[in-house]
């Protein structure tokens, strides 16, 4: 039986937002996970998430309003959002995945996340996309990051971006913008992406939605970009995951990949960014010999027919 009424009370808490989990990966969207009963995908991610668990309670009617598409910019999968309407409530559910998460003990939807990152700062929000608007409706790509104010008791907007797609885009298209900063000095403690179908949506206030419905975008390769200090570029939403044991290391260096790669690249390289040791990876295991490194701590790229997959450091000891 489906939860017609819990849907009534989520849609009128509207959108807070919260904090998920840390985990970031998946910005190739390469790795989903089918619901069961239901049916319906979702990114087997802890970072990227959808709103289709609405289809679980609206009876007689479809409300998924993201799918697995094997039209792929890159790999074999992208994520097709799509702007559904909801009768009962009539009004419109844009098609959106990202740091969204559905509450049910509190009925209300999240946005944003932890932020993970340390002492790295975003610089380049980008990705790819396709899009297929219905009249005058346009596609959007969002980033916000934040902090909380202890003395006002509310959130400060600590950078924006906002980019509309405009038109149909039937081929993979890049977008990239640099991130822009209110208050470039003070940390972020929530990060917030939204990829949407509709780019009238109002992520406070769910009936305030404007959009057309069956607009359509597909979306992939997402990416933040940031920098290490010594000027290396960082990759914060790596699409391939890196375990690195033991770190600290003194002798070896066990990598371990979250899928198999053919043809990877790990590059190592000092505090000077320069590249001082690069292996070849076939499968998802490598050990690397460290012990002819001085102490410290180093830089590495995963990388797979030029492309950046992960960044990361481990340190050396004596």
């Amino acid at each position: 039986m489906k939860r017609i009424f819990t849907l009534v009370a989520l849609l009128f808490c509207g959108f807070t937002f919260g904090f998920g989990q840390s985990g970031i990966y998946g910005g190739d969207f390469e790795h989903w996970k089918q619901k069961p009963i239901y049916q319906y995908f979702e990114p087997d991610s802890s970072y990227f998430s959808t709103l289709n668990q609405l289809d679980t309670v609206v009876a007689m009617q479809p409300m998924v309003t993201v799918y697995r598409c094997d039209t792929a910019h890159s790999g074999t999968y992208s994520a097709k959002t799509i702007t559904r309407y909801f009768s009962l409530m009539d009004i419109i559910i844009p098609g959106v995945i990202g740091t969204i998460k559905i509450d049910w003990v509190w009925n209300k939807a999240i946005l944003g996340m932890p932020y993970p990152y340390g002492d790295s700062i975003p610089q380049v929000f980008s990705g790819y996309y396709q899009s297929y608007p219905v009249g005058n409706d346009s596609s959007a790509a969002v980033i916000l990051l934040s902090k909380w104010n202890t003395a006002s008791h509310k959130r400060d907007t600590l950078a924006f971006n906002y980019m509309a797609f405009h038109g149909t885009v039937n081929a993979w298209t890049y977008f990239e913008t640099p991130i822009s900063y209110f208050d470039p000095m003070t940390k972020p403690d929530s990060l917030t992406i939204l990829l949407l179908s509709c780019g009238g949506f109002n992520a406070l206030n769910m009936f305030g939605s404007q959009g057309q419905i069956g607009s359509m975008a597909l979306f992939d390769d997402v990416s933040l970009t940031g920098f290490f200090g010594v000027g290396l570029r960082q990759l914060l939403i790596p699409s391939m995951m890196v375990r690195l044991s033991p770190n600290p290391a003194s002798s070896f260096l066990n990598v371990e990949l979250g899928s198999d790669i053919k043809d990877g690249y790990f590059e190592v390289y000092n505090a000077q960014a320069q590249l001082i040791k690069q292996y070849l990876i076939t499968g998802k295991y490598c050990q690397i010999n460290v012990g002819d490194l001085s102490a410290g701590t180093y830089y590495y790229k995963l990388t797979s027919n030029n492309k950046l997959l992960n960044s990361g450091t481990f340190i050396v000891t004596k």
